[in-house]
């Protein structure tokens, strides 16, 4: 399967994605809003998980991706909410952020558009060694068994008008717990969802 650059795409798409996810995800949003300390958003986009984030000045909200315009986005958007963010461009598969070092994370939404399955692992990999023992994350994938996908493959690509081919992976939900489970996650709560997989994984 041949994969176009994937930085490049979403870089492509940032500006209508911006305007088009108007609404956070309403899990996320109620995990940041009971998190404190260090807060990521791993793989954060243009930063739509801010949208309903009450401010407070216990958390310190770092977003971290890999599309350079998508975080020149969030920027503008925390501006506009007043909400005071650090971002960090990089690949999710390797951060330089410092072992244990964030109290909780979100990502939604993001797993399943990481090519191949090793640089999948590592991602979550990463996320497991920046998060300090017994920090939470949030985690959101779309459900290969949901009423839209079941009749996909697991692989496909979804195109963003004539931006590009964006890249997809559809999890079962065995298949994703067990694989948090194996890096060293404990999976403490699964919320029911029609469309998405979504659950609270645990650094013991």
């Amino acid at each position: 399967m041949i994969i176009d650059n994937q930085e490049k795409i979403w870089d492509k798409i940032a500006p209508e994605w911006h305007e088009f996810k108007k609404l956070p995800s309403l899990e996320a949003t109620k995990f940041l809003n009971k998190s404190h300390g260090k807060i990521l958003d791993f793989g954060s986009g243009s930063g739509r998980n801010l949208l309903k984030l009450k401010k407070s000045s216990k958390r310190e909200i770092y977003l971290a991706d890999f599309s350079g315009e998508m975080l020149r986005l969030a920027e503008k958007r925390a501006k506009e909410l007043g909400i005071k963010i650090k971002t960090k461009k990089t690949n999710l598969k390797k951060t330089d952020f410092k072992d244990n070092f964030f109290d909780a994370a979100i990502c939604t939404a993001v797993i399943h558009c990481i090519e191949t399955d090793g640089k999948r692992k590592a991602s979550i990999k990463e996320l497991y060694r920046i998060l300090k023992p017994g920090a939470e994350a949030e985690i959101e994938v779309w459900k290969k068994n949901s009423p839209r996908f079941k009749n996909s493959p697991k692989e496909k690509f979804i195109a963003w008008n004539d931006k590009g081919m964006r890249y997809y992976y559809l999890y079962e939900e065995k298949e994703i717990y067990d694989l948090f489970k194996k890096i060293g996650f404990k999976i403490i709560k699964k919320i029911a969802d029609i469309n998405n997989i979504i659950f609270i994984a645990q650094k013991p």
